[in-house]
């Protein structure tokens, strides 16, 4: 690490403090905001609903006596069209002029309505439906007044919901509390006729009440910006809606109260919390960052030195017992761990280069075994490579010259990789070689071979081998099988093609194996090819095989190839096919071609 990105981690951790303060303070706040949001909409919610309960009654009570009247839309509209003659107050006795004249034109029942016909109404002459509508304006507010004289700054409205006058206020009434209160009862000034259009359409819920529906909300006046609490009754005539009575209640001082002393609450409460605040900070800067700052100290430490006495010194100095003092002791243990761990891979390390250095020399021994050198003659043309799977191989192959005349052709495949096979692989060649050399058969060569190698084989390792002896003057193969794989053989003009030979029990496995011997016939211009199982059985990334058939299909591409280039072919083939995929055993092959005799 370097010394300027210690000195910016440093930076870090010293706003680490800050930083916690700050996410705290962000979550205290966040707190105090909703609990304060949750306790307003609580004490607001308890609070309207209350005024609903009070406001309840009042709204029937109203509603039963407007349903008093029959036809009581065209007395609206009486008092829509001539609001200046009810302006007067009808005392309901005979000493009230008005009240006489009224009683000479309409009978008077129990609940102290005028009796008519409401479907006669309209050809009442003006002054006997006025007199009427006057009787009924001053019944109804009358019952208003009484409904509203405990409640303060409750407003009533009657409101026309008829297309023709739509928002026209039939009746209203305003701060009836403060003027009974003043006996100023005279000044009470009913307005009739306003247009509260413009204020009611704001108010969506209407659309319920001209349903028929019954409707209690809070309503926010973007006209003045108070808040109501609103009740609202449809008036019926006939089925239809043709008025709306609205009981209306200014919250707006309560509300601005229960606002301040939030805010007062939420102060106080602020103040607690910043005091908890730094009380927790403090807290956290003893208990969690000074030892954390002291953990990174002797961590650093530790890879400037790599000692881990001194961390452990460092670490000693944390006496918190809790999370932290834990891992103050795991970043001791760490560092004595890690001092071991890099004294023993310093160690195996060493073992690791000794180990390839001698593996690189096996191979280079195993190599100097295996002939590299191929015979330049004018009767035969012959090739043969191994390629190890691990840095030394267990595939074996040979040739070599038994008289003038007959060539030996050895390969081998020993079971298991690595240097005990490639052990095993030398002796085995050194056998056949040494047995070929003294004169028998391949069958009896192999037998020999095979009981020599099954004495002392304590690891029970084995050989599958293919040995053969090719008379260059007659081109004739005499060979044996020890469980090798079949060979490969093409005559002039013709397709490579599998020979499936006799096999006999491999090399090392018993004592008392006997092999048998069978001719192949090499004509001029023909090949042999033998291998071991590395070729058929090497598989790609999908586990599929590459198979006999795939190499036949690759040396019939290639039928006048030498073998070299034959060999090549056939390797590289492999390759591509395996890809990308490991290569999981050794790779030998073994190419002889009998050249035709020149004319």
């Amino acid at each position: 690490m370097s010394r300027r990105h210690r000195r910016e981690r440093a930076k870090w951790n010293r706003r680490l403090l800050p930083q916690i303060g700050m996410i705290v303070s962000t979550i205290f706040v966040l707190t105090i905001a909703v609990s304060a949001y949750i306790q307003v909409r609580g004490t607001t919610s308890t609070y309207l609903e209350a005024k609903e309960e009070i406001m309840r009654p009042m709204a029937k009570r109203m509603q039963e006596s407007i349903a008093k009247y029959g036809n009581i839309g065209s007395i609206f509209r009486t008092w829509l069209d001539l609001p200046e003659d009810y302006e007067i107050w009808m005392d309901y006795d005979e000493s009230d002029p008005n009240y006489k004249e009224l009683t000479g034109y309409y009978e008077i029942n129990e609940d102290g309505i005028p009796i008519y016909e409401p479907e006669e109404f309209e050809s009442f002459e003006n002054r006997k439906k006025n007199l009427l509508a006057a009787y009924a304006y001053n019944t109804v507010f009358t019952e208003l007044l009484l409904c509203l004289y405990q409640q303060e700054t409750v407003t009533s409205m009657l409101v026309d919901m008829t297309d023709e006058n739509w928002g026209k206020v039939l009746m209203l009434t305003e701060d009836l509390y403060t003027v009974m209160e003043d006996d100023k009862r005279d000044e009470i000034n009913p307005h009739r006729g306003e247009d509260y259009s413009e204020v009611l359409q704001y108010v969506t819920s209407l659309k319920k009440v001209m349903k028929g529906e019954s409707v209690y909300e809070r309503f926010d006046s973007p006209k003045d910006g108070e808040y109501y609490y609103l009740y609202m009754e449809p008036v019926m005539e006939d089925g239809e809606v043709k008025a709306a009575l609205i009981l209306s209640y200014n919250w707006s001082d309560f509300h601005s109260n229960l606002i301040r002393k939030q805010i007062l609450v939420a102060g106080i409460a602020g103040l607690v919390l910043l005091g908890a605040a730094v009380l927790l900070l403090f807290f956290i800067n003893r208990s969690a960052i000074r030892p954390l700052g002291k953990i990174q100290q002797g961590v650093r430490l530790y890879m400037q030195n790599k000692n881990s006495e001194e961390v452990a010194e460092r670490m000693d100095q944390i006496k918190q017992k809790n999370e932290f003092g834990v891992l103050a002791d795991d970043v001791t243990q760490l560092a004595v761990e890690i001092d071991r761990y890099t004294d023993e891979i310093t160690h195996l390390t060493g073992e690791k280069e000794r180990v390839a250095a001698e593996l690189s020399l096996a191979a280079e021994i195993q190599l100097g075994v295996l002939p590299v050198e191929f015979p330049d003659v004018p009767d035969y043309k012959l090739y043969a490579t191994m390629t190890p799977a691990k840095e030394v191989g267990g595939d074996l192959y040979d040739f070599f010259d038994i008289d003038e005349t007959h060539l030996g052709l050895v390969i081998g495949d020993v079971s298991g990789k690595g240097v005990p096979a490639s052990l095993f692989m030398m002796i085995a060649k050194l056998l056949i070689r040494e047995y070929a050399m003294a004169g028998g058969d391949p069958a009896e060569v192999l037998a020999k071979a095979n009981k020599t190698l099954c004495e002392n084989n304590t690891n029970d390792m084995f050989v599958t081998a293919w040995f053969g002896i090719l008379d260059r003057t007659t081109g004739k193969i005499v060979a044996a099988s020890a469980g090798h794989e079949y060979p490969i053989l093409r005559d002039p003009d013709g397709e490579y093609r599998l020979i499936k030979d006799k096999r006999g029990f491999v090399l090392g496995g018993m004592d008392i194996s006997k092999y048998k011997e069978y001719e192949l016939e090499l004509k001029p211009g023909g090949t042999i090819l033998v291998y071991t199982d590395g070729a058929p059985e090497a598989t790609n990334a999908q586990e599929e095989l590459f198979g006999t058939d795939r190499m036949l299909e690759v040396l019939n591409q290639h039928t006048e190839d030498a073998p070299k280039e034959l060999v090549e072919h056939l390797k590289g083939a492999i390759e591509t096919f395996v890809g990308e995929a490991p290569q999981f055993d050794d790779l030998t092959m073994l190419c002889v071609r009998l050249e035709k005799k020149a004319d």
